[in-house]
């Protein structure tokens, strides 16, 4: 328990530091005072935790709210108070004579799941379903296109060129649909989610055109690009494991299937229509 209490007191310390303000920061430093407690508890007890291994864990959860952001690491922590306010009432019936102390723990990590569950509200998880729209389609349209290339060109920068102009009208297209959707939404700002479609289409563009400008044999490129999108689809798949109880499992193989599935249809596509036009 010496070391948990210390990694969630040193990642909510560093997390609060980039929260600017609002109720997540107070409930950050609220659990960051209240876990700094526990592990000096435990630290006594035990004699002291720590080392290589700790610090590890502490950076690993630093990364992972830099790249899928706050809620996400808040989530992941949450299960751990979880875990942990099960842990205490369990051994303060075990331990008669530190019932007290553990109790009072157990309800520290109850109130922190709490304060943090009320406090959540971050712009890019409102938006998420934008996000996906916008990544979804990318994938899937530009591997569309990369793969009838694989079919019928021999230049590489000729298919990139082709897949990033087909892409960049598309994300302009995508905002537009996405702001009209959002019109209908209360919740949701048409500007943003036009804003959040549109640059996660763009973006996932730029990445999938990429190796088509670095490298000059189709196959090579093709193949990059393929593990880039299997990459982005990675990163949504883990947004809909955490933030909505999915299977990162069931979600990520399911689109990378859909994904290899579209590509053989379409790579046999284009080497049919580029074998009849070449004819």
């Amino acid at each position: 328990m010496c070391e948990s209490e210390y990694v969630a007191y040193r990642t909510y310390m560093y997390v609060s530091k980039y929260v600017v303000k609002g109720k997540l920061k107070s409930a950050l430093e609220k659990a960051l005072n209240d876990e700094l407690r526990h592990y000096r508890f435990w630290s006594e007890i035990s004699k002291g935790c720590g080392g290589l291994k700790t610090s590890m864990k502490v950076l690993a959860l630093f990364l992972l709210s830099i790249l899928f952001g706050v809620t996400v690491l808040v989530k992941v922590l949450e299960r751990a108070e979880g875990d942990a306010s099960d842990l205490y009432e369990r051994l303060s019936k075990e331990s008669p004579e530190l019932s007290e102390v553990l109790k009072a723990m157990a309800e520290d990590e109850n109130r922190h799941e709490s304060e943090f569950a009320s406090s959540i509200d971050e712009v890019r998880v409102k938006y998420l379903s934008s996000i996906t729209l916008g990544v979804s389609d990318a994938i899937i349209e530009l591997t569309g296109v990369y793969t009838g290339a694989l079919g019928m060109l021999e230049s590489t920068k000729t298919a990139g060129t082709i897949g990033l102009l087909a892409g960049i009208s598309a994300s302009v297209s995508m905002a537009a649909a996405s702001y009209a959707q959002a019109k209908h939404e209360v919740w949701k700002k048409p500007y943003l989610a036009a804003v959040y479609t549109g640059s996660s289409y763009l973006a996932v563009v730029s990445l999938l055109a990429l190796p088509y400008f670095l490298t000059q044999s189709l196959l090579t490129a093709f193949a990059i690009m393929v593990a880039n999108a299997v990459l982005v689809i990675a990163y949504i798949s883990v947004y809909g494991a955490i933030l909505l109880g999915k299977s990162f499992l069931k979600e990520f193989f399911s689109n990378v299937a859909l994904l290899l599935g579209i590509s053989t249809a379409l790579y046999a596509l284009g080497r049919a229509l580029g074998i009849a036009i070449l004819e």
